[in-house]
């Protein structure tokens, strides 16, 4: 017997979905701040100057923590003495009385007695104030986390957080670097940086002498690049932080980057590990005054996803000081910019880099010949810096020789599809394995591929069940295989113009005379 008599409405959670593309102008950043803020603590100040009765207390530790702790002073019975106690954040004070019962604690006797507590998370400022203080109730406040914790990813939009990195390290030009290009998205991760303002990477002579002002006619040849050891490991440890970037800030970086210090070959490799293991690409810097028979010999340790980066560029430091920086930061926010305005599946190169005043090292470039120094470079899978109507990002390409793979462009469209699409799936896992559910994840793919056709992103694709992968058995396991293909759209790396003299065109014109 039916338990209704009426209408029932019940919502069916089944058929294809939109699949959301990933966000992809999302850069991943490890560097060095010695001076970057701790945080504040909470604070909070009772009395008046005007009866000299004024207090000032602390919380022990910066931290939001310390805007839970409490204060409350009440009035002491007859001849008690002013006393504190703590428990719980909450600070308890008895104000000391006469023997009518009237208060006559001071501002210097509640300090005494509060520093006088152990274990205390409130600490009172000293004074030798000798006002007679009231009872009160306060709140501590205004206490603020570490806005940069060592070895946390921490989500930043453009330059909204840059004065929290203080002076010094490598962080903050960076970030400036980034949003010279583009209000990008940021995922930072502060290394250690036990030199604490020392320079943790410098340039120095083959003997390992620092080259300083004086130093400066040596020459050029005789520097080399050295990261402090201390600094380098503090640095690969701050990377594996990126795997933890999407549990703890919703994003995974996409575009990663370590600014002054990816010239060192273990942080380099460093930064391909963790690329790798994100679906990410890598931006390699090559060291000051490299030659193009170093940094194409240096070409040959990496892969598929690290594009390596031969010239320094000149910039503007916030002082007014003209100097040379390494390219990765400027390249990822140009990176990021084509994302968002262009789309993913543009290269950046041939597009202008913003905000530079030149080059360290000047690549000849003519167009059309193959032998001039950019293009030579391009060719063995280096990136570098042209001058045709302002300064251009110049190469598409990725260390590696897999002509498949070796474009930048090419190798981030398999990324967004895979992943994008590998997100949606999940809503389809542990559902009864069967027609339905198939159907939905291929229509769902499918129209995904239809969408990115459309937008020209792709040429096209679609998605098909494998017949010789799902067999009865591995559908009792609960596995199944499903199969997609996409066309992606390579840059246009080379275009040839044929051309040929043709008189005839004369002979036709004289013919109409």
């Amino acid at each position: 017997m039916a338990d209704l008599h009426g209408v029932e409405t019940i919502e069916l959670n089944i058929g294809s979905v939109a699949v959301t593309t990933i966000q992809t102008a999302i850069i991943g950043l490890v560097g060095t701040a010695p001076n970057a803020s701790k945080g504040t603590v909470a604070s909070r100040t009772t009395g008046t100057p005007l009866l000299d009765n004024e207090l000032t207390f602390n919380a022990s530790a910066p931290g939001r923590m310390g805007n839970q702790y409490s204060i409350k002073a009440v009035a002491g019975a007859a001849e008690e003495k002013t006393s504190a106690s703590y428990a719980a954040g909450v600070l308890s004070i008895i104000l000391g009385a006469d023997t009518k019962g009237v208060i006559t604690a001071t501002a210097a006797e509640v300090a005494a007695a509060v520093k006088a507590v152990a274990d205390n998370k409130i600490i009172a400022v000293e004074t030798t104030a000798p006002g007679i203080v009231a009872p009160f109730t306060a709140l501590l406040a205004g206490g603020t986390d570490e806005p940069f914790p060592l070895n946390t990813p921490v989500a930043v939009i453009g330059g909204t957080q840059l004065s929290a990195l203080g002076d010094g390290g490598t962080l903050g030009e960076a970030i400036t670097d980034i949003t010279d290009q583009t209000n990008a998205l940021i995922i930072v991760v502060r290394a250690a940086d036990k030199a604490e303002g020392k320079a943790a990477a410098v340039l120095s002579t083959e003997k390992g002498v620092k080259l300083t002002t004086e130093g400066g006619a040596k020459l050029l040849t005789e520097q080399k690049f050295a990261v402090d050891p201390d600094v380098r490991a503090s640095l690969i440890a701050a990377m594996g932080a990126w795997s933890l970037s999407e549990s703890v800030t919703r994003y995974r970086p996409r575009i990663l980057i370590a600014p002054g210090f990816s010239e060192d070959d273990a942080i380099g490799k460093a930064l391909e590990t963790a690329a790798n293991k994100l679906r990410a690409v890598a931006y390699v810097d090559c060291e000051s005054m490299a030659t193009p028979q170093e940094v194409v010999t240096r070409r040959q340790m990496y892969g598929a996803r690290v594009e390596l980066l031969r010239p320094r560029v000149s910039k503007v430091k916030a002082n007014g000081e003209i100097t040379f920086r390494p390219y990765s930061a400027l390249a990822a926010g140009l990176r990021a910019r084509i994302d968002l305005e262009k789309g993913w599946w543009w290269s950046k190169s041939n597009q202008a880099i913003a905000n530079i005043l030149g080059v360290e090292q000047v690549d000849e470039f003519i167009l059309g010949d193959r032998n001039c120094q950019a293009n030579l470079l391009n060719m063995e899978n280096v990136t570098t810096i042209i001058r045709r109507d302002g300064f251009r990002h110049w190469g598409n390409r990725l260390c590696i020789q897999d002509p498949q793979w070796q474009f930048e462009s090419v190798r981030r469209t398999a990324d967004v599809i895979e992943d994008s699409i590998q997100e949606t799936a999940l809503l389809y896992v542990d559902r009864p394995l069967d027609l339905e559910n198939i159907d939905d994840i291929l229509g769902t793919i499918n129209s995904y591929m239809r969408t990115l056709t459309k937008l020209k992103a792709i040429f096209g694709g679609r998605a098909w069940l494998d017949e010789e992968l799902n067999t009865a058995e591995t559908l009792a396991a609960g596995e199944v295989y499903i199969d997609y293909d996409f066309g992606p759209k390579s840059p246009t790396e080379r275009i040839t113009m044929r051309v040929r003299i043709n008189n005839q065109y004369a002979v036709e014109e004289l013919g109409t005379v």
